[in-house]
């Protein structure tokens, strides 16, 4: 070996095998710390048992509840009827026959009538007076119609009635709605029939199909002011009929229309201070289907 080479290699052998002496020991130490956790890691995963998992809560649909980005349904429409279907009392078919002065209407179609109008069977009893506690004006004595309504049609039908009374003058005066006559009114005539007044018989008349019985509908007409000088008057019901004409209009525009209305005529024998209801009286004819 030259003496230049022993120079060069001599002083760093010892550090050559340093390295190598120290080296190893030291990787060694490193993968063995590393290998524990790596061992220990894998032994307690093997030991400890894979979790369960819960199953997901079932979701259960609540009415009214939503769900994102949904929109509530319209809510259904329900069915309203403009005017209710009335009550009927089942009566035997000759009961106006046998009751107290009833009189019966004629509903046979009169020859100026229009082919498929219908026509309610009508009776009713003389105009009578009732005395009536009416608040804030005192007792008074108001006049009533007592009628009956049978629905012989074989259809349901509707009845908004109008009862005008007028006197020979040509003087109009409408039923009132006065609700505290109407039960004086049903315990004088029949406590066992409800009676209906201005308001409530205002509905729908179901059909009468039963055999020897009615199914009828019980009202009365109310008037609190009337002239007492009138020596006779009329009483017009209209709603009866679905009848009606168009007549031509003095004025020249368009036609007047007129519906068929029964007129039901009275005479009152007597004077205008001591009015009694045994003064008035039917005339002779007692009614007539007029166009009015």
């Amino acid at each position: 070996m030259s003496i230049l080479v022993k120079r060069i290699f001599v002083p760093v052998l010892p550090i050559v095998l340093a390295i190598m002496v120290c080296q190893p020991r030291r990787c060694q130490g490193q993968d063995q710390e590393k290998a524990q956790p790596d061992a220990a890691a894998k032994t307690n995963k093997a030991e400890a048992p894979e979790p369960v998992k819960a199953p997901a809560p079932e979701v259960k649909a609540i009415p009214g509840q939503l769900g994102a980005g949904e929109l509530e349904p319209p809510k259904p429409v329900p069915d309203e009827k403009l005017v209710p279907v009335l009550r009927t009392v089942p009566v035997r078919r000759d009961h106006a026959r046998r009751s107290y002065n009833y009189q019966m209407i004629n509903t046979v179609l009169l020859p100026r009538d229009k082919e498929g109008i219908w026509v309610l069977d009508f009776a009713f009893k003389p105009l009578r007076i009732r005395s009536v506690e009416i608040p804030g004006k005192g007792r008074r004595s108001v006049h009533y119609l007592y009628y009956k309504l049978v629905n012989r049609t074989g259809k349901p039908r509707v009845f908004v009635p109008q009862f005008t009374m007028v006197n020979e003058e040509g003087k109009k005066f409408e039923d009132q709605v006065i609700p505290e006559a109407i039960p004086l009114i049903q315990a004088r005539e029949d406590p066992t029939i409800p009676v209906l007044g201005a308001v409530s018989v205002m509905g729908i008349i179901p059909p009468s199909t039963k055999e020897g019985v009615d199914d009828a509908v019980f009202g009365a007409a109310v008037w609190d002011k009337l002239d007492p000088k009138s020596d006779r008057f009329s009483i017009y019901v209209r709603g009866l009929s679905d009848g009606y004409k168009e007549v031509p209009n003095p004025a020249g525009s368009k036609p007047i229309v007129k519906y068929k209305t029964l007129r039901i005529d009275f005479i009152r024998r007597g004077d205008e201070r001591n009015i009694s209801e045994k003064e008035i009286e039917f005339n002779d004819p007692a009614y007539e289907w007029v166009y009015w």
